[in-house]
């Protein structure tokens, strides 16, 4: 019995016992990359915290088409806090190595940030690239929640719509800053009843003078990711694992 261990994409998972179809490029990736044959097993995940073990009965002539049974479930809960990434957009194919390595660092929620100082433009077709990008790397290290991406946003109402919520001590926002505090220096989890981590980081050519003080006011935390000056991308993964081994090493 051959069992591929990175799951494939199905939403909703059937329930231990009963049956199901995985269609599409799932499929053809089964069939023809993989060379998954009717009696061998994968791993499915919905991107909503079950992921199942699977067995496949038959398939198409054309692979495009797997009836499957599902064995086995096991649910995930959400985790808290929440991780949420707001970055500005980077050039290229870095864009590309920010997302999938955030995801591997915990993200569970990307914002792309519109800076003044931004040089990359959101346009309309990035949003389903990133998205493929996100679930491709979330299959990849088995995270059972696939993160979310907003609609860009300018810094200062991602500002205005955390207010509140970093008032009363649900929210925490920390920003990557040279001239920052060291994370060892930082008591970063110590509030109780925190939901959601916002992490900031700015262009290349850092956040204009009104956003720095838009950050100040919202007495965002300064990190200092590094002795150097870090492209966007860098410290968009640095950041999400300094804190990610924040959080797992409190759990």
């Amino acid at each position: 019995m051959r069992i591929d261990s990175t799951p494939f994409y199905l939403n909703p998972v059937p329930d231990p016992g009963c049956y199901g179809e995985i269609t599409g490029p799932e499929a053809l990736h089964a069939g023809k990359s993989k060379r998954l044959l009717a009696g061998d097993h994968l791993y499915l995940m919905d991107g909503r915290g079950t992921m199942a073990l699977a067995r496949i009965l038959d398939q198409s002539p054309r692979s495009d088409v797997l009836r499957i049974q599902v064995e086995e479930t096991e649910s995930y809960t959400e985790p808290v806090p929440r991780l949420t990434l707001a970055s500005a957009i980077a050039k290229g194919d870095r864009q590309s190595v920010l997302l999938g390595m955030a995801v591997q660092m915990g993200m569970n929620h990307y914002i792309p940030l519109k800076c003044e100082h931004g040089v990359v433009n959101h346009t309309s077709n990035m949003k389903k690239r990133w998205d493929k990008i996100i679930l491709q790397s979330c299959k990849q290290c088995r995270q059972p929640y696939i993160p979310t991406v907003s609609h860009p946003m300018m810094l200062e109402r991602l500002c205005e719509s955390s207010r509140e919520s970093v008032s009363n001590g649900s929210s925490l926002m920390i920003v990557g800053d040279p001239d920052g505090e060291s994370l060892d220096s930082m008591n970063l989890l110590e509030p109780l009843g925190l939901e959601e981590i916002i992490l900031m980081i700015g262009p290349e050519g850092g956040f204009s003078r009104s956003e720095k003080q838009l950050l100040d006011d919202q007495k965002t935390l300064k990190l200092r990711l590094s002795d150097h000056i870090l492209r966007i991308e860098t410290a968009a993964i640095a950041i999400c694992a300094a804190i990610h081994q924040q959080i797992t090493s409190r759990r």
